[in-house]
C-alpha cells in the first residue's frame, strides 16, 4: 500500500492516489516509448498550467487598471461637478470626460492584446517543442 507521498522520480501532477506513471507502464504498446509519452504530455499539462497563470495575472493587472480608470474619472467628475464655474461649461466637461474614457478603453484593449499575444507565445512555444521532440524520435509531422 502506498503512502500517499510521490516517489523519487514518480510524476505528480497533484492528484492524489494517482500515479501516472505506473499506468502507463501497465499500458505497454509494441514500438512506443511510454515515458517519453508521458514526459511530454507532463510538458503539455505544465504549459498549461503556465497559460492559465500568465491569463489569470494578466486579467487581474487588467482588472485592476480598470477599476483605476474609473476611480480616477469619477474622482475627476466630482471635482467638477462641485465647482461652480463649470456649470456653463458642463458640455465641455462632457466632451473631455468622453475622450479621456475612449483613451483609457483603448490602453486597456491594447493591454488585453499584448497579453493573449503572450499567452498565444507560450502554447507556440509548447507546441514547437512538442513538434521537435516528435521529429527527434522519427514520428510523423
Amino acid at each position: 500500500m502506498s503512502d500517499g507521498k510521490p516517489k523519487a522520480g514518480a510524476t505528480d501532477w497533484g492528484l492524489p492516489g494517482l500515479d501516472f506513471a505506473k499506468l502507463i507502464e501497465t499500458c505497454q504498446i509494441s514500438g512506443v516509448d511510454m515515458k517519453a509519452l508521458l514526459e511530454m504530455e507532463k510538458k503539455n499539462i505544465d504549459a498549461l498550467i503556465e497559460v492559465n497563470r500568465s491569463a489569470y495575472e494578466s486579467w487581474r493587472n487588467l482588472m485592476a487598471r480598470q477599476a483605476e480608470v474609473f476611480q480616477e474619472t469619477m474622482t475627476a467628475i466630482a471635482a467638477e461637478a462641485g465647482n461652480e464655474a463649470a456649470t456653463g461649461r458642463r458640455t465641455e466637461i462632457a466632451r473631455q470626460g468622453f475622450e479621456t474614457a475612449l483613451a483609457n478603453m483603448r490602453q486597456l484593449a491594447e493591454t488585453a492584446t499584448e497579453q493573449q499575444k503572450q499567452t498565444i507565445d507560450i502554447l507556440r512555444r509548447r507546441f514547437d517543442e512538442g513538434m521537435a521532440a516528435l521529429r527527434a524520435r522519427g514520428g510523423s509531422t
